[in-house]
């Protein structure tokens, strides 16, 4: 009986019949570029493998999500704070899903900044949601459908990096690291009409492209970072770090930050056109949070086992990615100077949800410890559960 010897993928195959027909294989099918499953995966979807996965996960993610917030929200009496609902439609299934800012967001992109009490909700999302709406009749729907596709976005640049952290090479391998990812606790705000998601989308490319060296690209979705959400400064002073860890010249470190910062300096622009007022935002989330009235003694008081819990895993990343990586350590104990300015904590606990380092610290610490991993990413799932049922309800918005 011939027999051929594949040593490319150590493979063994056997040829009984006299036009070299094979008849069975015998043997490994590794190959140098992972364990095996490149070899059965179609050559297209091997070619996107990462992209594939993401939608997979965001599809599950999001109907799971739906699915839970749905059954609760047609048991559960909702929150009786009427400010905190979307009521401009209805007789919409989804509308469950829009409380707290998401109302904020579709107000804006409907009728636009018509006062300054509306200026702390960031510009890129509002005109994304108008936009979509001249396609798509709702505008909640519309709000959904961008949240929902950020997130594909999200998930497949936290993919890419993960991949350049850890030298991930195998196709599935991804799969457990982005689990602390999409059920972070507040992981929620991925799949509601809030910023969350597109800010996660631009925010991790930024920092894919940053890895990569390709300074423009990066700094070109930090502008839109800083145009989207009031932590986009976070991300300008992270990529400016990653870029000199990856011994970019000074000069395109420089151009780099200026050119993330356009984003909040246009939107800047606007205010001072629109309400004589540059920093409106900020005198605004001063005024609406109440930071003028409350006190360092306030953080001690109204810390919960939650909060309690994301402090305690800034600190822990921060300590985790300092011999590894200074950028994210130092990017990670940024998102205190949240509380520490407003002296309290609304809206902190979705804040950190795009605290990345902790979540991939996370997957590093835990990859290899099967029981470890087991338990956690179980914890991390009731929590999950819990605050997309407090959601749904209207019950919790930060």
């Amino acid at each position: 009986m011939p027999v051929m010897i594949l040593k490319k993928y150590n493979l063994l195959v056997t040829y009984p019949n006299l036009d070299n027909t094979p008849l069975h294989v015998i043997g490994s099918l590794s190959n140098k570029q992972g364990n095996g499953s490149n070899f059965w995966t179609p050559k297209f979807l091997r070619a996107n493998a990462d992209f594939w996965l993401s939608l997979l996960v965001a599809i599950f993610v999001i109907g799971f999500g739906i699915f839970l917030g749905w059954s609760n929200y047609r048991v559960v009496t909702p929150a009786p704070s009427p400010g905190y609902h979307y009521v401009a439609e209805p007789h919409n299934p989804l509308s469950f899903m829009a409380s707290w800012d998401a109302p904020n967001y579709l107000y804006i992109a409907r009728h636009g900044y018509t006062s300054e009490m509306w200026t702390n909700w960031f510009p890129l999302y509002p005109l994304l949601i108008n936009a979509a709406n001249h396609l798509v009749p709702s505008p909640l729907d519309s709000a959904l459908l961008i949240a929902w596709a950020s997130l594909v976005g999200a998930i497949y640049f936290y993919i890419k990096i993960a991949r350049l952290l850890f030298g991930i090479t195998d196709e599935f391998e991804p799969l457990r690291a982005v689990i602390f990812f999409v059920l972070f606790p507040t992981a929620v705000f991925l799949i509601a009409p809030f910023t969350e998601s597109l800010f996660s989308l631009l925010a991790l490319g930024a920092i894919y492209f940053a890895l990569k060296k390709q300074w423009l690209f990066s700094a070109l979705l930090t502008m839109l970072c800083t145009a989207t959400h009031i932590t986009g400064p976070f991300v300008v002073v992270l990529i400016a770090l990653i870029l000199l860890e990856q011994k970019t010249h000074i000069q395109y470190v420089l151009l780099a930050s200026a050119i993330g910062s356009l984003g909040l300096l246009d939107y800047m622009l606007y205010l001072y056109l629109r309400f004589h007022n540059p920093i409106a935002y900020i005198q605004t989330q001063v005024a609406k949070h109440g930071w003028d009235q409350s006190h360092y003694l306030t953080l001690l008081t109204s810390t919960t086992f939650t909060t309690g819990l994301l402090i305690t895993l800034i600190l822990l990343s921060a300590i985790y990615w300092w011999p590894r990586k200074k950028s994210f350590a130092v990017y990670s104990l940024l998102y205190p100077a949240v509380p520490l300015a407003g002296k309290q904590y609304g809206g902190f606990d979705r804040y950190v949800l795009m605290a990345f380092p902790i979540q991939f610290m996370l997957y590093g610490y835990f990859r290899d410890k099967k029981k470890s991993y087991a338990f956690v990413t179980a914890i991390l799932g009731i929590m999950w559960t819990y605050f997309l049922l407090q959601y749904a309800g209207g019950y919790i918005g930060s």
